[in-house]
């Protein structure tokens, strides 16, 4: 008879829902070629490794020696867990009194730069779930409740 602990079942459970698509690693992202991490079945980096093409030759990829190191304690943990990113908050914008708009979006450019805050408000770039409370705590501030704050949401890897 063979045994899977639960942690393995929960990664096989996972994987047969979705496939994994490698194309949407960033290019950056480091890899972990530890398999016998104690958190590898759950490790969004170990799971990147696992499915590294081919065709990439030199993978960026932890070092082994500094994952050793660490005494399963690894600081570069990345859970495959998905997370909720809001896309956009044009509605927001619009739904502020016209006197404190200037405030909301000098707020936030002071914080993300003009380039990114004009691209996170049209959903180009996501907003973090921290991303989101900043947005939501100064239209709070500035007198604005209403029940959804963003345009819509995602679920997507914490990269």
């Amino acid at each position: 008879m063979l045994y899977l602990c639960p942690s393995i079942i929960n990664f096989i459970n996972i994987m047969e829902k979705e496939t994994f698509d490698y194309s949407k690693v960033p290019h950056n992202f480091g890899l972990c070629a530890a398999a016998d991490c104690p958190h590898a079945d759950t490790c969004l980096r170990r799971i990147a490794y696992t499915h590294t093409p081919a065709s990439v030759t030199f993978p960026p990829t932890l070092n082994p020696k500094t994952i050793e190191a660490m005494a399963g304690k690894c600081e570069y943990y990345r859970s495959n867990q998905k997370v909720r990113y809001a896309k956009g908050f044009v509605r927001t914008t619009e739904a502020l009194a016209v006197s404190a708009s200037g405030t909301f979006r000098y707020g936030l450019i002071g914080n993300w730069g003009i380039r990114r805050y004009y691209q996170k408000r049209k959903g180009e770039t996501l907003l973090s779930p921290a991303e989101q409370q900043k947005v939501m705590a100064l239209a709070r501030k500035l007198g604005l409740q209403q029940e959804e704050y963003f345009d819509s949401y995602v679920e997507e890897y914490n990269w």
